[in-house]
């Protein structure tokens, strides 16, 4: 099976050995196994970006609605998460989670088959590329050291998602690591509750890169971490990033961006449908999320 243009969007995929579907790949959404320590958070991610041509945010995310009904009508038994863009120029997200690498090789043949004699998708995913001005994709895997309260994320009720990428020259690993530690320490010692999960690029982008995300269920938990964030400052008990040497040294530069989980462009599965709306029903707002499973795009 040959790994090509791997792209996590809402419709299509491709990783099909061989033959390329539309010039798309294809992979079958996984099943992340839960454990007491991370919960349901992918421990390997195949993360896409698509940025969208000036104009055609209203086009795509119908396109996208129609691929997702598409698949739903043909009971394909796939499915991701899509993330808009609330910061930065228009684009959407997807992110898809695995057990393990080989796992996303595995899932080729499956959303091949499950594809086979639907015609009207393949079209509707040409279609959709046409909107599109690039994309990005990224493959990584969590770092569990440098993870903070994983066991606490459940991506069925949020409905918002703060993605920070992370980028320094080689060499420095460690002091970043230890920078990232210090920072978890800091929040849990006053109970901040919002927790971060952190993967480590493998591939897709230049390194050395880290890819983290905090989960929302609404923007007011970004108000509570900057308070208590400052609050501990004043404590003494964190620096500012900005002032440690080693952020000069290492020339880092930071990406962050907040998404809203659009649920117009994900496909859910129905367990992931009902634990969106018992969110919903409980005062979250109107998008809700799944699971780490999106299949790639083009």
């Amino acid at each position: 099976m040959k790994l090509r243009l791997f792209t996590i969007r809402a419709s299509f995929v491709a990783l099909l050995s061989g033959a390329v579907l539309a010039g798309c790949q294809s992979a079958e959404a996984q099943n992340v196994t839960p454990t007491p320590e991370t919960g349901v958070t992918p421990s390997t991610l195949l993360l896409y970006r698509a940025d969208l041509l000036p104009g055609k945010e209203t086009a795509y995310e119908q396109t996208e609605a129609d691929i997702v009904q598409g698949y739903t009508d043909a009971k394909i038994p796939i499915y991701w998460t899509a993330l808009e863009a609330v910061t930065g120029g228009p684009h959407v997200l997807y992110f898809d989670g695995f057990d393990n690498f080989a796992d996303i090789e595995r899932a080729g043949g499956d959303l091949a088959q499950g594809l086979d004699g639907h015609p009207e998708i393949v079209k509707l995913q040409q279609k959709l590329a046409d909107f599109v001005s690039a994309t990005r994709t990224v493959l990584a895997f969590r770092r569990d050291d440098l993870g903070y309260r994983l066991n606490k994320i459940d991506l069925a009720k949020a409905n918002f998602v703060r993605v920070s990428i992370f980028q320094f020259r080689a060499g420095y690993e460690d002091e970043f690591a230890e920078a990232v530690r210090t920072r978890a320490r800091m929040y849990e010692t006053n109970d901040i509750d919002t927790p971060w999960m952190f993967y480590q690029a493998q591939s897709g982008i230049p390194l050395p890169a880290y890819i983290q995300f905090q989960p929302m269920n609404s923007l007011s938990e970004i108000d509570d971490a900057l308070d208590r964030d400052a609050k501990a400052r004043h404590a003494g008990q964190a620096r500012p990033l900005t002032t440690q040497k080693w952020i000069r040294d290492a020339d880092l530069s930071i990406d962050i961006q907040i998404y809203r989980v659009s649920q117009s462009m994900s496909h859910l599965s129905a367990a992931d449908a009902a634990a969106a709306g018992s969110a919903k029903g409980k005062g979250a707002s109107t998008a809700a999320t799944g699971k780490y499973t999106v299949p790639p795009r083009p």
